[in-house]
Order: C-alpha cells, then sequence, then structure tokens
C-alpha cells in the first residue's frame, strides 16, 4: 500500500529590520537618557518619602514633648523644675556632648558582629599538626587575633586614636612630655639572685695606681670616675663599660693616696695620706692640684669623710680624735674626742649627724649643729669596729667588727635606745671588714674584707637575704679593698691588692 502526502511546506526566513528593533527598544525601555532621568527621579522619590516619615516621626516626639512638659509644668512649680531634675545647663550641655561622642564611637564599631565568635572554642577546632592545642588561649577569636598580629601586626585601622585636642592641658598629657618630672615606676629587686655581669676594668688603660688600689669613687653628675692607690697616681675615666677611657692621670710624688673623695659638687677631689699632714686637692674644671694645709693639730688625713652638703669634713685622729675642717677652706672648725681611737665614721643624709666607731664597742652619735655626743649605742657583740655605714635612705646603719661581723640595724633604733637589736646578722664572712657601702636605692649593702680574697658579699635589705650567686667558686677578685656605686646603681666597682679596680653590671638598674 502506497502513501500519499502532501508538498512539502517552504519556510520563508525573517530578515533582519534594524529600524524596528530600536523602535521595539525605545517602547520597552526607553531612551538612554530617559532611563537616567527615570533613576534619578526614583531617587528624589526615596529621599522625599524618607523626609515625609521624619517629619512625621519629629512631630509626634514634639506633640509627645509638649504634652508631657505641660503635665508636669501643673505638677511642678516653674521655679522647682531645676531643683527636681537635678542638672544645670552647664550638665545637660555635657550631656548632648557625651551623646554627640557616643554617636562617633558608634559610627566607628564594627559593621558585623557574630555572636558565636566570642563563644567559639579553641579546643572545638583543636588539631595536633596544627600546634594549637595547648595554646594559652581559651577562644578561637582570640588566638586569630594574636596570630595575626604576630605575622602582621596592628593594622593602621585597628589603632584606636587618641583624642587629644590642642589646648589639653590635662595631668597625663603633662607627665607625658616632661620626662624628667615624672619618675618611672622600676621594678623591685628581687632577692636570692642577682643579675650582674663582669665588664672591662675601669683601670684597664693604666693600672699605675699601685698594687694596693686604696679608693674608687663614681661622679654623682657625670658619667665619671676616678681610682686611686699608694703609688701617689690618680686617675679619672670615662665609664661606659666598653673601653672606659682615662681622661687624664696625675701622680703626686711621696704621697702615698690612703683616702680620697669628691669635693664641692664633684669638681674636686680631696686626697690625704698617713705620712703628710696636709692634702692634695685636683681641680678637674682648671686641671690643677694644690696643696691644702691641715691644721697644726692636725698630723693627717689617713681616714676622712664628707658630708653630703660638703660643708664639713671630718678627719679621724690617733687617739680618738676627731678634727671637723671646712669642706671649703679645709679650717679647723672644731675637735670632737672618743674614749677610743676612731676607726671608721659616717655622716647621715642630712648631713646634720656624724656616727663613729672605733675600738669599743660603743657607736658615737655627734650633733654637727652643737657638735656635742648626744648619744652612744652599744654595737651587738662588737669588740672593735673596722666599718660603717649609713644607706642614703636613712633607713639602715650598718657596722662591720674585726671579728668579721656585720650588724645591720634601723638608724632610728642606734640613735635613740643604748642597747639597739640588729635587724640582721650576717656571718658570711670570717675576717675583719674593711668596707660597708650600701647602693643609692637602698636595697644592696655590699660588704667585704680584705684581709681573704673572694671575701665580698651582698645583702639584699628588703628581705635581709644575702645573694646566693656572687662571688662564685670562678670569680676572681683577690682581696677587696674598697666598694662604690654609681648614682643609678647601674655599675658597682670594686678595687683590690692586684693594681685591680673591677667593673660590674647589675642589670637590674639603669646604666649609670
Amino acid at each position: 500500500m502506497m502513501s500519499t502526502s502532501g508538498p512539502p511546506v517552504k519556510r520563508h526566513k525573517l530578515q533582519y529590520d534594524s529600524e524596528e528593533e530600536a523602535r521595539l527598544e525605545r517602547v520597552v525601555f526607553g531612551d538612554g537618557q530617559d532611563v537616567i532621568e527615570k533613576l534619578l527621579e526614583e531617587d528624589e522619590e526615596e529621599e522625599n518619602e524618607i523626609v515625609d516619615d521624619e517629619d512625621e516621626d519629629s512631630e509626634k516626639e514634639e506633640n509627645t514633648s509638649e504634652e508631657e512638659a505641660e503635665e508636669s509644668e501643673e505638677e511642678t512649680p516653674a521655679g522647682e523644675l531645676q531643683e527636681f531634675s537635678g542638672e544645670s545647663e552647664d550638665e545637660a550641655d555635657d550631656t548632648e556632648s557625651s551623646g554627640a561622642e557616643s554617636d562617633e564611637v558608634e559610627e566607628s564599631g564594627a559593621a558585623w558582629v557574630d555572636p558565636d565568635d566570642k563563644t567559639y572554642k579553641l579546643n572545638d577546632v583543636a588539631n595536633p599538626r596544627l600546634h594549637i592545642k595547648h595554646r594559652p588561649e581559651t577562644y578561637l577569636q582570640e588566638y586569630l587575633q594574636n596570630k595575626f598580629t604576630k605575622l602582621v601586626g596592628t593594622p593602621k585601622w585597628a589603632e584606636i586614636k587618641s583624642q587629644e585636642e590642642g589646648d589639653s592641658d590635662s595631668e597625663h598629657e603633662v607627665l607625658k612630655h616632661s620626662n624628667h618630672l615624672a619618675s618611672l615606676k622600676t621594678k623591685k629587686l628581687a632577692k636570692g639572685v642577682i643579675e650582674i655581669k663582669a665588664l672591662k676594668n675601669i683601670n684597664s688603660e693604666t693600672q699605675n695606681e699601685g698594687p694596693f688600689v686604696t679608693n674608687l669613687r663614681f661622679h654623682q653628675t657625670s658619667t665619671v670616675a676616678f681610682a686611686t692607690g699608694l703609688a701617689g697616681v690618680v686617675s679619672i675615666f670615662q665609664i661606659d663599660g666598653k673601653e672606659n677611657k682615662k681622661l687624664q692621670s696625675i701622680r703626686f710624688d711621696k704621697f702615698p693616696v690612703d683616702c680620697a673623695r669628691f669635693l664641692k659638687d664633684g669638681t674636686e677631689i680631696v686626697l690625704g695620706s698617713k705620712y703628710k699632714n696636709y692634702c692634695q686637692i685636683y681641680d678637674l674644671m682648671s686641671g690643677k692640684t694644690y696643696k691644702a694645709q691641715l691644721p697644726h693639730t692636725v698630723t693627717n688625713a689617713k681616714k676622712f669623710e664628707v658630708s653630703p652638703d660638703g660643708k664639713i669634713m671630718a678627719v679621724a685622729g690617733r687617739t680618738g680624735e676627731i678634727y671637723l675642717l671646712s669642706g671649703l677652706t679645709k679650717e679647723l672648725i672644731a675637735t670632737i674626742k672618743m674614749n677610743s681611737k676612731c676607726n671608721t665614721l659616717a655622716f647621715t643624709p642630712d648631713s646634720k649627724t656624724l656616727i663613729t666607731h672605733g675600738n669599743s664597742e660603743e657607736i658615737y652619735v655627734w650633733d654637727m649643729k652643737s657638735r656635742r655626743c648626744i648619744h652612744r649605742a652599744v654595737d651587738d657583740g662588737c669588740l672593735a669596729s673596722g666599718a660603717i655605714a649609713v644607706s642614703p635612705s636613712g633607713q639602715f646603719l650598718a657596722t662591720g667588727s674585726k671579728q668579721g661581723v656585720v650588724n645591720v640595724y634601723d638608724t632610728k633604733n642606734v640613735l635613740e635606745s643604748r642597747l639597739p637589736q640588729p635587724l640582721k646578722i650576717v656571718l658570711n664572712l670570717v675576717t675583719p671588714i674593711s668596707a660597708l657601702r650600701f647602693n643609692p636605692t637602698s636595697e644592696i649593702l655590699a660588704m667585704a674584707s680584705l684581709h681573704k680574697e673572694n671575701a665580698f658579699r651582698m645583702l639584699h635589705l628588703p628581705s635581709l637575704n644575702v645573694f646566693s650567686n656572687f662571688p662564685t667558686f670562678q670569680t676572681v677578685m683577690h682581696n677587696p679593698l674598697d666598694i662604690d656605686f654609681s648614682p643609678n646603681s647601674g655599675y658597682m666597682g670594686i678595687t683590690n691588692n692586684k693594681n685591680n679596680a673591677y667593673l660590674y653590671r647589675l642589670k637590674h638598674y639603669g646604666n649609670y
């Protein structure tokens, strides 16, 4: 059976008409200019709607506030309104300004805050390969912040800007720009172990002061120190801990220096010898030296001390006399006398009192105004004294006996009590004590005996415990003679009987 089909249908291809397409676009979308104008019109309509809404809200608020004000005026008399509200006009202004500030703070807040971030703990994502399981942070957010800061640092956008005004005279601003007036709070010195480092010797460039380097003193306002010895040489050094450069070295013929101190606010050095009845003076400003003849009753200046104010120079005599000389002219002011030979003497920080000790158990207290002995106290367990020192704070007084015992007292008890009890009895040294020195902060008492090698100890005063780590078995100090600290306790110097003036760095304190 054959199938029949009709003739094939012809498909006509549509022709592209650009004009027709453009016409349709104008009908549907309009012109390009029309689109822009339409968008602008929509923006204006939205703004008008927002303004209308705000006006309506403000009108409602005004009406509500007016109604409340009328009600409050009816209930409260006009004269009591301000008193009832509890705030003045100034306080109202402050409230408005604080509100503005709070708005600014709110504007600078985070754009998005997810409450789960603060509660998501680090253990929830802990992975042994990431090594974060034992981190100190508890929450993941804290860990990520610390990690970012460590790798990148704090970005500028995350830094909090300090709100500083041009005319601000707040206490914080004044202190921030007045470092010489606002002292920084320093950490307290720890007991037990002291951080100390041996540096280049102070006199490494000279070592000609003599085998016995008898004196070492740091200048109070300059990074300068001097060392003297029995060779009659005084050397002055620039202290930096690295080179300790020699600034000057002067030799005095046939004048072995037994004692030396700064005078006149550090502009002069006075030197004394047990063989001469005069002192040698070196002027640091002019670089000149001259002799200062002692009064005829004073035979030598082997042992003397200068008051902190520089006005009095107390010289120990041979048979218990103590000669009080003028620090300026070296003339004799007065003579005071002990019942035994004076071995050591020290002034209190206010220069009003002189404390002396000698070949007996008694400590003598002298008033510098009346030049009289005002008190005598018994030094516990002492038969003869070799050293005495008063702390810069005036709180402590230390005595060192020829039996090797160091007693630390409360100064007030020594000045008032006949039988003061020591706060601490140090028995670490067994040979006669020859030197005692407090550091400027009154936290350390250094003790030394020249009769035995490495016979040196340091006492931590707040705890009254001896530091255990210095000197060590490897420390080479030989026989220590004199001790001193720099003004900020950053350096400690120790002299010995082998031409050396050692320098140590106390890391707890400032550089000088």
